[in-house]
């Protein structure tokens, strides 16, 4: 029997060594046999190290409930964790960073200061081994909150239109985090761009907190409760006018008798109005609501409203200043047989003149007027350094002691005789 095998056994031999195909078919064989065997026994594993991990904070709602607010932003640190896990052979290439999470819980944290937090990590194939970092140090302070308002700022306005923001959803938001970050938070501002916008529109903006310097916070470890503002942006076209300063348009009543209105001006002179196109074109000035007089005799300066329109939909002042200049009226008379003055004349010698009266008329303001013709005014003729002969002379009437008042004489020359004295 034992010959037999052995016979067979060498014709098998023979056959296996005489043809290579089934050689090579026979390793083949193995290796699948062998490769079988692994990947069905969990026993056997291996160890797989995956980079460029992105962990999350969890835990938050939790420290909440004990006042505390994570003053640390952990962000970069978890942007890159790398983790070990240990695989089974079958499963090492279903090991990724897509199935692989990795935690910071910081729900444990009952106090305010720094602390160390460990990196939790779990896989769906597999044990985790290790992970890298292994923990964090960060910071945490008291919860603190606050409520700012909306600010908007418009920029790239077009040249001869007026901006209005009509609505805004949400007017303020409420800002919560750690006490040191909300403490430095000043105003929530968002930007609206204006360019190109000619007429109504909506719009919407993201929130940016800023700081008491007007620099931008950053928001990453900040609760808001809102991120973005809708805005309705009212549109118009806008138009310079001027005040009126007619007499009937500013005035209601009258000046005292023997008194006029002289000027009316106004400051600011042009006001900027916005609205409707077709309502600007029908617009050459703008009036005030009168001001009512009773008989004042001097310039007076009052506040004013102007008289808008209900369909303006802006205008840049309500209020102006007027000043109304208020004068004596102008008028005429006659000063009938002036004085007559005569100067310098030689102690030797005996004046005469043909004209013994000198008529004058005077314009100027009423009061003014009135008295001199009552009260009269002297004239005067200059004789000095004069001989004996006839002459015509100039009448002459010191005018800078009447300011305002214009001298009309009869005539303007007086013909005078001097001769010497006999005697």
């Amino acid at each position: 029997m034992k010959d037999k095998f052995r016979s067979l056994l060498k014709s098998l031999w023979g056959v296996l060594s005489r043809n290579v195909a089934l050689k090579l078919l026979s390793i083949l064989f193995a290796i699948m046999v062998w490769s079988y065997v692994i990947s069905t026994n969990p026993s056997i594993t291996r160890t797989k190290t995956i980079d460029g991990i992105t962990g999350y904070v969890t835990g938050q709602a939790t420290l909440e409930v004990y006042d505390l607010a994570l003053l640390t932003d952990p962000t970069q640190e978890l942007s890159d964790v790398t983790v070990t896990v240990q695989v089974p052979q079958s499963s090492l290439s279903l090991a990724t960073s897509d199935n692989i999470q990795v935690t910071l819980d910081i729900s444990s944290v009952r106090t305010a200061g720094t602390q160390e937090v460990p990196l939790k990590a779990t896989s769906s194939y597999g044990k985790v081994v290790s992970v890298y970092p292994a923990s964090l140090n960060l910071t945490f302070e008291a919860l603190d909150s606050r409520s700012v308002p909306v600010n908007v700022q418009m920029n790239g306005a077009e040249d001869g239109y007026w901006y209005n923001v009509s609505r805004m959803n949400p007017q303020q938001i409420t800002i919560s985090g750690a006490t040191s970050l909300v403490q430095s938070l000043s105003s929530a501002m968002v930007t609206a761009d204006m360019s190109g916008r000619t007429a109504s529109f909506s719009t919407s903006s993201a929130i940016e907190l800023m700081d008491s310097s007007g620099n931008p916070i950053s928001t990453s470890m900040l609760n808001r409760s809102a991120t973005s503002v809708s805005l309705g942006v009212d549109v118009y076209p806008t138009k310079e006018l001027e005040v009126s300063t007619a007499t009937d348009d500013v005035l209601l009543g009258q000046v005292a008798p023997g008194y006029i209105v002289e000027s009316i001006t106004c400051k600011p002179q042009t006001v900027t109005v916005a609205g409707e196109q077709s309502l600007l074109d029908s617009l050459d000035n703008l009036v005030i609501e009168p001001i009512e007089i009773d008989n004042p005799n001097q310039s007076f300066t009052k506040r004013a409203n102007i008289a808008t329109l209900a369909d303006l939909k802006y205008i840049s002042s309500e209020q102006v200043y007027i000043t109304v200049q208020i004068a004596e009226e102008t008028t005429g008379g006659w000063i009938e047989g002036a004085k007559i003055q005569f100067l310098g004349k030689d102690d030797g010698l005996l004046l005469s003149w043909q004209d013994k009266t000198v008529d004058i008329h005077v314009t100027g303001p009423r009061s003014k007027v009135e008295a001199l013709v009552e009260n009269g005014v002297t004239v005067t003729v200059d004789l000095t350094g004069l001989g004996e002969g006839t002459y015509d002379l100039p009448v002459t009437i010191n005018e800078s002691d009447y300011p305002g008042v214009v001298f009309e004489p009869d005539t303007t020359k007086i013909n005078v005789t001097l001769q010497k004295d006999s005697e």
